[in-house]
């Protein structure tokens, strides 16, 4: 009988095997894994000594004469990429029992289940997991002809490999126990101590030396130069960086103007071993790619991403972006799902094409059109309908039905097919794929040979550069005239309004619309258009016109998911008389003032806050309005006069009115005092009266001699006053 045995079943030895155990000498074994390093048994540990880095990279349908030479072969791969390997399941035939499924998989597989702890009164020392659901495996299947041949394979980590080459087995000095985790071999410069998962920023970040601590300088430096600079660290439970975020201040600033669409990019690696460098990009007003902050990622966890998407959108003030373009990767979407419920989660198409040239390589190769046809397929479907046929139409053409790859993209279609997007705002009428310029730059300088430090500052200065090219097509909008095609005033409105890059964009669906016939297709409250091409009369859009207010929505949705109106819409516009772009058309970030006439307004501060992190988000926000009031004011001499002149008299009424405040607090402090000590004031006893009959003899013999006293004084005093003598 044919049956899964797996690690869970605990049904034979073999699939609980750790084929990286170290028996030998399990202290090294354990002191290596918390480092993120683990060895070979003695068997396999020959292969760290050869030089296998022209081994072949394992692929779906690669053939091994058993069983055993496919375990040795992935077992030495993953002693070149740096990972451990367990075997995971099995399986026997139902004819022989003899085994016919192997699956290997990486040692971080899975998670560890809960198990009850029985207290006996001993300490135990907590351990750490090693288990965190990385996805890494292989699975071989022996065929009738008596090979085994990889028919799974997933080869993308959830977490940071070694790289073998700094590892010695058996070298007991190689290990510094305590918070530094050191292997043999460069400890700075360079990225060479951020080759393994614990080196680097990771290892001693806060000592003397290193990039970790040079990164922190910089970091500072940067924001005591400009307070509204913004950096985050986050260290683990040794005080150790992890991960680290920074955005400067005309990154906060773009945010407010353009953080509707925001692509979060961690494709930049030095290699695929190595810690991701984040970008979280968008576009501006000149359709070019704007920064809105940098990471750097030691793990790719749940956790992590987390932290990060968290403190980012703390420094970008709080706001939500409308739509998140990321890679495909399920930490990440975790993540996103957690910290932006609302916000349209998409995946990266042009990632999804580069990942079914990797799964589907031996297709490609045979056949030359399966890539013309996904790419149509993808970008070109106008409707559900017609997306799902065509995609039917390539399962069919290459025999792809039973494919597991193109099965599970087709399940979450609606996260990377452009069809099911339209109805959110996302320009890809911009840049359909990454800024080759930014592709270029990382291609140039990030690697082993560029330290970290270095790299930032050539990162700063391609940042610069793209803000001295938008300064530059500021200039060309305001200083240039675009060429008008027709006579048109609603094409000249545009050229007035727009950015010279989006114009140019507009102007192209206004021409192309005079080459369209519209039908009328119902008349009611709403009129229906049927609007297509002279020559291709077979594709038709339905605009929708509402007369009363002159408004109109296409079933293309181009203007839902660009913010440019499309050549149907403009058709309707001049058939039915509309002659000038109504105001809800026209997107200010789309415009020459995409970045002026600014008002400060007040942001909401969550009122479940402490008060330290209400003074922080106060803190933010300002800094947030003088950035763009330094902007506005630094324009030329008069105008940085009149800017300083009403910034210093607004410094002085908040200063005046902080003052007011400290006094008002010092009054009620002095007048709660006063209080205080009132309370706290002993009241005088009061003599108890006592009545006349109960009056002691004695007590009334002394009182009549006082009395008797008092009349002679009296009496002296009078004749001295008369004048009598004795």
């Amino acid at each position: 009988m044919e049956g899964t045995l797996s690690e869970d079943d605990g049904l034979i030895r073999e699939s609980n095997m750790d084929l990286n155990d170290n028996t030998a000498d399990p202290h090294m074994s354990l002191t290596l894994d918390t480092l993120g390093v683990e060895l070979n048994n003695p068997i396999t540990s020959q292969l760290l000594q050869l030089d296998n880095s022209d081994m072949m990279e394992p692929i779906i349908g690669m053939e091994f004469d058993s069983d055993e030479a496919a375990k040795e072969y992935y077992i030495a791969y993953a002693n070149r990429v740096g990972f451990g390997v367990r075997m995971n399941k099995s399986r026997r035939s139902r004819k022989d029992d003899t085994v016919i499924m192997r699956r290997f998989v990486c040692t971080r597989e899975g998670f560890h289940s809960k198990r009850v702890i029985y207290d006996d009164g001993k300490k135990k020392r907590k351990r750490g997991t090693t288990r965190e659901g990385c996805m890494a495996m292989i699975e071989v299947i022996r065929k009738d002809h008596g090979k085994w041949v990889v028919t799974k394979l997933v080869t993308e980590h959830t977490h940071m490999v070694a790289l073998p080459s700094k590892v010695r087995p058996r070298d007991d000095k190689a290990i510094i126990l305590g918070n530094v985790g050191l292997l043999h071999g460069e400890s700075s410069g360079g990225f060479n101590n951020l080759k393994n998962f614990n080196r680097g920023i990771r290892v001693n970040p806060f000592g003397e030396g290193g990039e970790a601590q040079g990164l922190l300088e910089y970091l500072k430096r940067m924001q005591a130069e400009n307070p509204a600079f913004f950096y985050a660290i986050q260290v683990d439970n040794n005080n150790c960086m992890t991960n680290v975020f920074w955005a400067d201040a005309k990154a906060r600033m773009a945010y407010q103007y353009f953080g509707d669409a925001v692509t979060f990019d961690t494709t930049y690696k030095k290699t695929k071993y190595m810690m991701p460098f984040a970008t979280f990009r968008g576009v501006n007003h000149h359709l070019q790619s704007v920064n809105f902050g940098c990471a750097l990622l030691m793990d790719e966890t749940k956790g992590s991403y987390v932290w990060l998407l968290e403190t980012w959108v703390a420094a970008m003030g709080g706001r939500h972006p409308v739509s998140l373009v990321t890679d495909r990767d399920k930490a990440m979407e975790g993540a996103i799902t957690r910290v932006f419920p609302s916000t349209r989660h998409r995946f990266c198409k042009w990632h999804i094409l580069s990942r079914c040239k990797q799964k589907l390589s031996d297709v490609y190769l045979k056949h030359v059109t399966l890539k013309r046809d996904l790419k149509e397929c993808i970008n070109e479907s106008e409707t559900i309908e017609d997306f799902q046929t065509r995609w039917e139409y390539i399962l069919d053409k290459y025999n792809l039905w039973d494919n597991s790859w193109l099965q599970s993209l087709y399940d979450i279609r609606r996260q990377w097919a452009t069809v099911y997007q339209k109805d959110t705002f996302f320009p890809e009428l911009t840049v359909s794929r990454r800024s080759e310029s930014l592709n270029k730059f990382f291609k140039k300088h990030f690697n082993a040979k560029t330290s970290l430090l270095v790299f930032i500052s050539l990162f700063d200065q391609h940042l610069a550069s793209q803000y001295e090219k938008e300064a530059q097509a500021d200039f060309t909008t305001v200083y240039s005239k675009p060429l008008l095609r027709t006579p048109s005033p609603m094409e000249k409105q545009a050229a007035g309004v727009y950015t010279k890059a989006v114009f140019d964009k507009f102007q192209e669906e206004f021409v192309e619309s005079l080459g369209y016939y519209v039908d009328k297709i119902e008349d009611d409250p709403i009129i229906k258009y049927s609007v297509a091409k002279e020559e291709d009369n077979h594709r038709t859009y339905i605009v929708c016109f509402n007369e009363s207010d002159k408004k109109a929505n296409c079933s293309c949705c181009k203007f839902e998911y660009s913010g440019i109106l499309c050549r149907h819409i403009l058709r309707v516009f001049f058939i039915v008389g509309v002659r000038i772009l109504p105001e809800d058309y026209i997107l200010k970030r789309w415009t020459r003032n995409a970045t002026s006439n600014v008002v400060l307004e007040e942001r909401v501060i969550d009122p479940g806050l402490s008060f330290q992190e209400q003074l922080i988000a106060w803190y933010n926000d300002l800094c947030l309005d003088a950035v763009k009031y330094g902007m506005e004011g630094a324009i030329s001499s008069d105008i940085y006069k009149i800017a300083k002149v009403a910034l210093q008299k607004a410094f002085a009424e908040v200063v005046a009115a902080k003052n007011m405040q400290r006094k008002g607090q010092q009054n009620m402090q002095r007048f709660a005092r006063l209080q205080k000590m009132q309370y706290k004031m002993p009241l005088p006893k009061l003599q108890p009266k006592k009545t006349p009959g109960r009056v002691a003899p004695q007590d009334e013999v002394n009182r009549s001699k006082r009395s008797a006293k008092d009349d002679s004084v009296r009496e002296a005093s009078d004749s001295h006053l008369n004048g009598d003598t004795h």
